[in-house]
């Protein structure tokens, strides 16, 4: 199968601009919540000086020990104003760097992970989530109207080929899976995304996907999951270093 190249020229000519903010795009709130609890049932340790977004979405971290976040994009919003193919920002200085919501809304994805990648430091972690190419939503696609909101005005990326562009860099995956098992759609009225809970038999058919990746100064080699599903831990008793119990009571 031939792929079209990621390199797009006129996306925002075309009148398709990245989501600023959740209520932006259709269902948003349900989107944020979704995506704030894979990060709680996946709990990565987030901690270090600096944390960019380059997006002007907020990702709702269950527990983020960072000294100073900044959101960067060319939004009016953003703390700093700046394309995210020419980040101003210096080689090997932020701890963690979030994309939300951004590379399917990019005219050349490759740049701004490779922008991200220079402003990232060793051993960095990196956030990447996006709609699932898979999902039952995206069959909004076929409705003109419908086509013209967010996320259906995005481009597609499969979770294979944002791995592929992440090993290139030399990544290591720590947590990958999807997130979302509902199906948004519009809705005049504000209700609540329907089939809540059913996609879970089937969570490749799930609303969207996210991955959290570490950079590594040597070639690595992701190993991926046929369900694109990462290893549960098996002891819950287990603790990363540096992490509180919390204060539920088991039965014994």
């Amino acid at each position: 199968m031939i792929l079209k190249s990621a390199r797009r020229q006129h996306m925002q000519a075309d009148g398709v601009q990245a989501p600023e903010r959740w209520y932006d795009i259709e269902q948003g709130t349900w989107w944020r919540q979704a995506l704030g609890q894979w990060l709680a049932e996946e709990d990565p340790i987030i901690f270090g000086e600096y944390m960019l977004t380059l997006s002007g979405l907020d990702v709702p971290w269950p527990d983020a020990r960072i000294k100073a976040h900044f959101h960067i994009h060319p939004g009016s919003q953003s703390d700093v104003q700046a394309e995210l193919t020419a980040l101003p920002i210096t080689q090997d200085a932020i701890d963690w760097v979030a994309l939300p919501f951004v590379l399917e809304y990019s005219n050349d994805p490759h740049q701004v992970l490779r922008e991200a990648d220079r402003a990232l430091r060793n051993d960095g972690y990196m956030l990447v989530a996006m709609s699932n190419p898979y999902a039952l939503h995206s069959l909004a696609r076929l409705w003109p109207s419908w086509r013209q909101r967010a996320p259906w005005q995005s481009r597609l990326f499969t979770p294979a080929r944002v791995l592929d562009w992440l090993s290139l860099l030399n990544y290591q995956v720590l947590h990958a899976g999807y997130f979302g098992y509902a199906v948004p759609w519009p809705s005049r009225h504000g209700g609540s995304p329907k089939g809540q809970g059913l996609l879970k038999r089937v969570p490749f058919l799930a609303a969207g996907y996210a991955m959290i990746v570490q950079k590594r100064e040597w070639p690595v080699t992701l190993v991926r999951s046929p369900s694109f599903q990462p290893a549960q831990v098996k002891n819950k008793g287990v603790v990363p270093a540096g992490r509180i119990q919390s204060n539920k009571v088991h039965p014994k």
